[in-house]
């Protein structure tokens, strides 16, 4: 019995330190580091807010209602970003069984040790995200601390319960349901546009927070398809029992048949997951390799000439194609965009007590700056994390040169962009746009492919997924200057130079004119591989040797 104690503890030991596995979070430092990590970057929102509230109060009723959805708002998005974020560790992946599966294990056993390693995970969070707000807001609302506490914690709890568990059903079911390929498909749509709801969540609340009560009036109707709402009802009903608003009855029924539901799915869908991965694992892919369609090759040969260029295009691809790690990468930076495109173009203006949406001019000029600027430096971010180091010595023995490597990259990111401006002007399309408005769209869409891909990866002096991480390279000041100081005026200042070259198109040909000696300046300005190649050297294990020495 000690024994069988002994063996469960190391295997949920294991499963609980691979969820903090990631590059993102750790980098040559041990499992307690990056917990302590994690659970800062989750505490620190609802502790600021908490401080900023404390000179608030005494509040009316419905800013009052404001804050307490914010901590429910909060931990939803929390434990759905954590969940989205581990989407591929929320089951054991294919190393895990073939790992394990040969050991003297039962099938059970591993079950239960990765069951209670994901509580253990999610528990972390739910209470690091939550524990500030718990204890903070009910101490400055000066009402009954210890109910307004029971209050605050059953509704943020539940609600990050919630959160974790539907995308814990979503991920079973589309498990079950759809085959190995399927899969790989389907699950990088599904966490884009699961991102995609969480960011609108909070732009929701930015903008619209003030206007609770509106959204809140009977009839419910746009309430009822916002499930952080809730929670929020269940937050009035057991703070105000009988004296809650009217929507929290109704509400609290929402919130309390909900979680039943994603509970029961999770319970009769996980062991079925669990088994059709494991059988995958086993079987290995059975899926035949589709070959490119005669029109891609024709591209790619007429616009990479250079053989080691295209050894390393076609490398980007296969490597963005296989690694679920890259795609989820892509989907958080791809859904980010998504949703700032959404919020910008749709508008919820209060009419006559309601609210009903409308499509704003402006906000539609947004959303192709606002779309490649977030795919382009989320394929950057996807590009500078070492993930694919086995691989690097290929590059160094066959003698290709770096500067063909990040040429390779920039036109895979440029013709990555390409694709997603043809999207964006298809639904401008379907919007009724003419086409002189589309015309701007796709010259601007064009100049903004180019020279966001050079200003991107202007730096970029390595082969993608291959460069190893050195301590003190990541600025994080830089990084808030860039989304934060420049990310808003530059959209700004794109919506209204669109708006200009369509009152003036023959402007249109300047632009063009601008953007080629931009980019030509920059290629002239990009320094060559000669320092990256002396940096390489020092790479500890780029050659696979068997250490006889």
């Amino acid at each position: 019995m000690d024994k069988r104690y002994g063996v469960s503890r190391v295997l949920i030991e294991h499963f609980f330190r691979r969820f903090f596995d990631n590059d993102t979070l750790q980098v040559d430092g041990d499992t307690q580091t990056t917990v302590v990590r994690a659970l800062a970057i989750v505490a620190i929102p609802g502790l600021m807010f908490a401080f900023f509230l404390q000179n608030q109060y005494p509040r009316p009723l419905w800013g009052a209602i404001g804050d307490q959805y914010f901590f429910v708002m909060f931990s939803f998005v929390v434990m759905g970003a954590v969940s989205i974020f581990e989407w591929e560790m929320l089951f054991p992946d294919r190393l895990d069984f073939l790992v394990l599966s040969p050991l003297s294990l039962k099938p059970m056993q591993m079950l239960a040790a990765k069951a209670a390693a994901l509580i253990a995970f999610l528990t972390l969070f739910l209470i690091g995200g939550n524990l500030f707000g718990a204890v903070m807001l009910p101490g400055i609302s000066k009402g009954d601390f210890f109910r307004h506490l029971y209050a605050h914690s059953a509704a943020v709890l539940l609600a990050g319960v919630f959160a974790a568990l539907l995308f814990l059903a979503l991920g079973g079911v589309l498990l079950c349901v759809l085959d190995a390929a399927r899969f790989r498909v389907a699950s990088p749509i599904m966490q884009m546009l699961s991102v995609m709801a969480l960011v609108l969540l909070i732009l929701h609340y930015a903008r619209y927070g003030d206007s609770m009560q509106i959204l809140l009036s009977e009839p419910l109707r746009i309430a009822r398809w916002l499930p952080p709402l809730w929670f929020l009802g269940l937050y009035e009903q057991l703070l105000h029992g009988d004296a809650a608003p009217a929507f929290a009855h109704e509400m609290t029924r929402y919130a309390l048949r909900g979680t039943l539901t994603v509970a029961l799915v999770v319970l009769l869908t996980y062991p079925l997951a669990w088994a059709r991965m494991r059988r995958m694992a086993v079987e290995g892919g059975s899926g035949r390799r589709r070959s490119p369609s005669r029109w891609w090759t024709r591209l790619v040969h007429g616009v990479i000439r250079r053989p080691g260029e295209r050894a390393a295009f076609h490398f980007i691809g296969q490597t963005m194609a296989r690694n679920n790690r890259y795609q989820v990468y892509l989907a958080m930076y791809g859904g980010t965009g998504l949703a700032l495109a959404v919020a910008s173009a749709v508008r919820f203006p209060a009419n006559g007590g309601t609210i009903q949406p409308a499509l704003s001019d402006e906000g539609l000029h947004a959303i192709m700056p606002l779309l490649l600027f977030w795919v382009i430096a989320g394929l950057r971010t996807a590009f500078a994390f070492p993930l694919n180091l086995p691989a690097r010595w290929v590059f160094r023995i066959t003698g290709v040169a770096i500067s063909e490597c990040t040429a390779a990259g920039r036109k895979w990111v440029f013709l990555y962009a390409t694709g997603v401006m043809c999207c964006i002007v298809a639904a401008l399309r379907v919007a009724g746009w003419d086409l002189p408005h589309l015309l701007v769209q796709i010259v601007c869409g064009l100049c903004l492919c180019l020279l966001l891909t050079d200003g991107f990866f202007f730096f970029q002096q390595s082969v993608p997924f291959n460069q190893p991480r050195m301590p003190g390279r990541t600025s994080f000041p830089l990084m808030l200057t860039l989304y934060i100081g420049v990310f808003p005026p530059f959209i700004f200042g794109m919506i209204h130079l669109e708006i200009l070259l369509e009152k003036n198109l023959p402007k249109l040909l300047l632009l063009g004119l601008t953007t080629i000696v931009i980019h030509a300046t920059l290629n002239v300005l990009r320094t060559g591989s000669e320092e990256v190649e002396e940096e390489m050297e020092g790479y500890e294990g780029e050659f696979q040797v068997l250490g006889l020495s």
